[in-house]
């Protein structure tokens, strides 16, 4: 087995799991490479984000958040209680 990144976690850092609603992935699979990129780089961030923000601290109820990336509409629902990210909804324009 090989290692991706650092062999070792910092105490209280927790990993978030990142999920794609099924009703959502095909949306996810017919976006062009760069902009399905941006979104799942988003979605990486935004839990690594979180497990750095939510580790050691009181824990809080899931919260919703909208947001444009890459010209789509993402809906991510964030749970810290069980460290999972999930996208639950995406749009994106239709060509004019």
């Amino acid at each position: 087995m090989t290692l991706a990144g650092p062999s070792h976690v910092s105490p209280g850092l927790q990993a978030f799991t990142v999920l794609i609603a099924r009703g959502v992935q095909s949306t996810v699979d017919g976006l062009s490479a760069e902009v399905r990129q941006a979104v799942l780089a988003e979605l990486f961030r935004m839990g690594t984000r979180a497990s750095e923000e939510h580790s050691g601290h009181t824990p809080c109820p899931p919260y919703t958040l909208r947001l444009d990336v890459a010209d789509c509409r993402m809906h991510v629902e964030l749970d810290p209680m069980r460290t999972r990210l999930s996208l639950t909804g995406l749009t994106r324009p239709r060509p004019h």
